[in-house]
């Protein structure tokens, strides 16, 4: 099984899980690029999958299914059912609700697809208000293995990196991260995004320290992670 990841919209990022002969979308607004691999390599496209319904990830939904024979699955049914099945090999849905309500995360094998959840950096923007939940979600990432591969849904790498840099993690870190970086694949491991990610490092000194010196609350997680966002918005 394999996860081919193409950009679009200038940060968007779509993916493909494929096996041999099938195919499903996740969050498909490259259609273009998306065809034309499918073609390429011979492929049915299957399904087609969001991580949450915002438009720029559902954008190519339509086109992707004039263009191949793929069935659109609703968010409502991919968390119904939990999981999905291609070429005998299991897709885990994990709700992570946070940057909206219905974000959902696609895991196979040792790749986790976070759609705006999680950033190879930073995390998605909270429009639910629903801090709490969103600092849940974080934590059920964290809880999967360290050699998990995080696919998100932008590229917003260099601007996370120099937040991170400018307030919160040891630089070196940073820059091993920034010297793999390559826009053309965009990922990274969860135990880089431990060391380097602010928002999976809201129990760490560094970042209460941070917070204090901004005069922001810092009791508990869900504030911390509230606080943090204020001085990302901020920068």
């Amino acid at each position: 099984m394999f996860v081919k990841q193409f950009r679009y919209h200038n940060d968007n990022l779509a993916y493909l899980i494929h096996g041999k002969n099938d195919a499903i979308a996740i969050d498909g607004g490259a259609v273009h690029d998306i065809c034309n691999f499918l073609e390429k390599n011979d492929l049915s496209l299957r399904y087609i999958f969001n991580t949450h319904n915002h438009s720029d990830h559902t954008s190519g939904n339509r086109d992707l299914m004039k263009a191949t024979n793929a069935k659109y699955i609703s968010i409502n049914e991919l968390i119904e059912e939990k999981k999905w099945m291609i070429e005998k090999k299991i897709i885990q849905i994990y709700q992570t609700p946070g940057h909206t309500m219905d974000s959902i995360c696609f895991h196979l094998n040792h790749w986790l697809i976070t759609g705006d959840t999680l950033f190879n950096g930073t995390v998605g923007n909270c429009f639910t208000n629903d801090e709490k939940s969103f600092v849940e979600s974080l934590q059920k990432i964290k809880d999967l293995p360290d050699e998990t591969i995080i696919y998100a849904g932008h590229d917003y790498v260099r601007p996370a990196m120099k937040f991170a840099k400018n307030h919160t993690i040891n630089p070196s870190h940073i820059e091993d991260f920034l010297n793999v970086y390559n826009p053309i694949h965009v990922f990274s491991s969860l135990k880089q995004e431990k060391k380097h990610n602010p928002f999976l490092r809201l129990y760490c000194p560094e970042i209460k320290n941070l917070l204090i010196g901004h005069q922001l609350p810092v009791n508990t997680d869900f504030e911390r992670f509230q606080s943090l966002k204020k001085i990302e918005i901020w920068d």
